[in-house]
């Protein structure tokens, strides 16, 4: 869990990071965007420890990068880390299916 990070960094910020991850990936693209447009928020899921952020990983420097760790959504659902509505969660879960990242 990564709460003291919270005021680090802007919400365009975040889904700009998750974004860029993804640039180029077909499936992993959509899920994410569907994510950030449907889900429960950036700051939520950092919270909740699901959102890992690192800053400029490539000698480009193009800002961050990050990554959802898709297989612990449900267990922050269940121990109470990410609150969420049904609709959220079910965007989430669809946004899982669609990257391709989970064993079907």
């Amino acid at each position: 869990m990564r709460p003291s990070l919270l005021g680090v960094w802007t919400a365009d910020e975040l889904e700009v990071a998750l974004i860029r991850t993804a640039c180029g990936d077909p499936q992993l693209e959509p899920a994410l965007q569907l994510v950030v447009d449907e889900g429960p928020g950036v700051f939520a899921l950092l919270a909740a420890g699901l959102l890992r952020v690192q800053p400029d990983v490539d000698e480009l420097g193009g800002g961050l990068w990050a990554e959802l760790e898709w297989s612990d959504i449900d267990d922050a659902v269940i121990t109470g880390a990410l609150q969420v509505t049904p609709e959220q969660l079910a965007a989430l879960h669809t946004a899982a299916t669609r990257s391709g990242l989970l064993p079907g």
